[in-house]
Formats: C-alpha cells, sequence, structure tokens
C-alpha cells in the first residue's frame, strides 16, 4: 500500500512541477492551459492517456513526462473504457460504444 501511495505523491508533484492541475473531482484528471492550448492527461495506475488542442501541446506534454519518467509513446489512442475513438479527416473525434449496444 505504501508504495502505491508514494507513486501518486511523486506522479502528483511532476505534474504540478510541469503546470498542471488536478482536478477537484477527479484526481486521475489533470489538464493545464497555455494561452489558447489545453492539455489533458487521464492516469490509471501507470498509464496514462493524453490529448492536447495543438500538436505543440502534445509533443511538449511527452517531452515533459519523458523528462521525469520513461516512457512508451503507444501512439494514438483507439480504444479506451470500451469505446472505440475514431478521427474524421477534419479531426472530429467520435466515441463510440457500439460493442455494448449489441
Amino acid at each position: 500500500m505504501q508504495g502505491v501511495h508514494d507513486w501518486v505523491e511523486n506522479l502528483n508533484k511532476t505534474f504540478e512541477e510541469h503546470g498542471y492541475y488536478r482536478l477537484f473531482t477527479d484526481p486521475q484528471i489533470c489538464s493545464k492551459v497555455i494561452d489558447d492550448e489545453l492539455t489533458i492527461t487521464l492516469t490509471w495506475t501507470d498509464d496514462i492517456l493524453g490529448a492536447s488542442s495543438t500538436l505543440e501541446g502534445e509533443l511538449s506534454a511527452k517531452a515533459q513526462l519523458s523528462s521525469s519518467y520513461e516512457i512508451k509513446d503507444l501512439e494514438e489512442a483507439k480504444l479506451i473504457l470500451g469505446m472505440w475513438i475514431t478521427r474524421n479527416i477534419s479531426e472530429d473525434i467520435t466515441l463510440s460504444q457500439q460493442a455494448y449496444c449489441k
């Protein structure tokens, strides 16, 4: 149990050092706003899913996290928590739980 507590404290400190704010309603979600750029991260244990309103924000977030931890970039997410994520050419994002509707 102590190891989990230490990991969460370390991760919280790292996100704060990089300018992120943790949501009060869900401590697994952190966000950072710089000018018009919004970057959001969602953490589950040691898996982090991130999204940014700009490519520069995405690259910056990855660089910041890789300066603190060894990371493995799995590229664009396709499935999370049973929801399929699709993007079209205009960069619209659609979430679908069609597998659960059958």
